[in-house]
């Protein structure tokens, strides 16, 4: 049940390993990945580069007189690059014979998925639904339901200004100004986008610092850069309310409020599982509401259901979900298999994590809370002369070593060359 990159991967892996396979999809086939994350926000990533660089191109001696941004071009290649994924997808689960119901999917028993919707099939290059129910009983179940962004309470769904990450990635119009509230990645790549296509931007965070799952390194640098680039940062501040594109917020240490204006306003404070808890409840799937409760192997506390991707509210990025429907699914497999068997483990101590910002930031492994044995090495790459012909010095590695091991990385620096690797090295 659910398509994205959690759901088809497990899909086309069971598939290969010779199961006969069904796959539920209540909205796009590829989920919020696809059609409403990373797809389309890398998309308009690539725009927000190519601005970037025109802009600068004085500093390598190229004169660009005068130049524009078409938002509306932009989006355009931006829709067109989410119907070409959604569609390879598609090809891909026909290809290696998973069915596709389109259709909402209800659990009703430990083998039994009741579909309202109909069967998907492909006609050349055209799709049609067909059918208004079904019902399909199954030895395993896997739920792959995703996520959606969290609202406060106190902010109006319904109010025209106020946007989630999921509809303001399909904006065709520019806006002149917005506030985005949340400074995580999801903030800070929005910021990226909007700012470098001529957007007013502020980033109104309720901690001392953006990005503060990550080094305070980090944290410093890209809010020098982002503020050099004219994005406003105001951290520590609480949101207090947001109507008809006013935010208005108060300093969490000396109570100063302010109220910020903005033709739009995003809420980007994180996301949460999609829980059904009905569903759950009566078939008997331990829960919260961090996710649907999972062993190592993504068993969940009902034999034959299992769960993967942001679901389980292990981590909302795309790979691990991706992992975990390999796992998932070679694991139903191995069941399916044999009477004995050996289960996979999902490993999450080697996660890698990337910020599409401009520069971006990467990070993997888990920085030591306790330093003591532990190296802390820094490079710039004002050292790294790749980095100094690209004039592409800002930023930096930082590694941290624990017994000659390398524990975490982090890094700061532009994608388009590959200083960082040398660096490393």
């Amino acid at each position: 049940i659910g398509s994205g990159p959690a759901g088809y991967t497990c899909a086309i892996r069971l598939a290969q390993l010779g199961a006969s396979v069904a796959v539920v999809e209540r909205d796009y086939v590829g989920g919020i990945c696809t059609n409403w994350g990373c797809t389309p926000s890398k998309s308009m990533i690539e725009s927000a580069k190519i601005a970037r660089t025109v802009a600068e191109a004085a500093k390598y001696g190229i004169h660009v007189p005068s130049y524009s941004i078409n938002f509306a071009e932009v989006a355009a290649r931006r829709d067109e690059v989410i119907r070409h994924a959604r569609e390879e997808i598609v090809g891909l689960l026909h290809h290696y014979g998973v069915t596709v119901y389109q259709g909402e999917g209800t659990l009703v028993a430990a083998k039994r998925v009741c579909v309202k919707g109909g069967k998907l099939d492909r006609d050349g290059d055209m799709m049609r639904y067909t059918g208004d129910e079904a019902e399909i009983e199954a030895d395993h179940i896997v739920l792959g339901t995703g996520s959606s962004p969290l609202i406060p309470p106190f902010v109006d769904r319904n109010d025209p200004a106020v946007v989630s990450s999921n509809r303001l990635i399909t904006v065709d119009r520019l806006p002149k100004s917005l506030v985005i509230v949340g400074g995580g990645v999801i903030g800070l790549e929005f910021a990226t986008i909007f700012s470098n296509m001529g957007t007013s931007v502020t980033i109104v965070e309720y901690l001392d610092r953006v990005l503060a799952t990550l080094d305070p390194e980090i944290s410093a640098e890209i809010t020098r850069i982002m503020e050099a680039n004219g994005v406003r940062v105001l951290t520590g501040y609480e949101v207090t309310s947001v109507a008809g594109g006013k935010v208005s917020a108060a300093n969490r240490q000396t109570g100063a409020e302010l109220d910020l204006h903005a033709e739009g306003v995003l809420i980007s404070i994180g996301r949460r599982p999609v829980i059904h808890a009905d569903e759950y409840a009566a078939v008997g799937i331990n829960f919260s509401k961090k996710g649907i409760e999972v062993d190592e192997h993504l068993r969940t506390s009902v034999p034959g259901i299992w769960a993967i991707g942001d679901a389980t509210g292990k981590s909302i990025l795309a790979h691990v979900g991706i992992q975990q429907g390999i796992v998932c699914a070679e694991n139903i497999a191995a069941i399916l298999r044999s009477q004995r068997y050996h289960l996979r483990a999902m490993d999450y101590s080697v996660v890698p994590a990337v910020v599409y910002s401009i520069p971006e930031v990467a990070a993997v492994g888990t920085v030591p809370q306790d330093l003591t044995g532990v190296g802390v090495y820094k490079v710039p790459f004002t050292a790294n002369l790749r980095a100094r012909i690209e004039a592409f010095e800002e930023g930096f590695v930082k590694i941290w070593v624990k017994d000659n091991t390398v524990v975490a990385a982090q890094a700061l620096g532009m994608s388009r060359w590959q200083s960082m690797r040398y660096v490393v090295l």
